[in-house]
């Protein structure tokens, strides 16, 4: 089953095109997959914030200082 495609106009850097080599249409699954990481990337950190927004209204607003504790041990 084939999916439709939208096509768009993008300007590039020509370092990163020479990278990718000529081909087209490695080119546009290249950029397609990136979009489609960083849509996905947008989604779980909209997911987390509504997340993070749930707990603290569940149980209170969160400890600063726990906060530090953590992010020194995930260093």
């Amino acid at each position: 089953m084939s999916i439709a495609k939208v096509r768009k106009t993008l300007t590039l850097d020509p370092e990163l095109v020479e990278a990718l080599g000529d081909d087209h249409a490695g080119l546009s699954s290249t950029v397609n997959a990136i979009l489609r990481e960083e849509v996905e990337r947008r989604q779980r950190l909209e997911a987390l914030s509504a997340l993070l927004i749930r707990l603290e209204t569940e149980r209170g607003p969160v400890d600063q200082g726990r906060v530090t504790e953590f992010r020194r041990l995930l260093q």
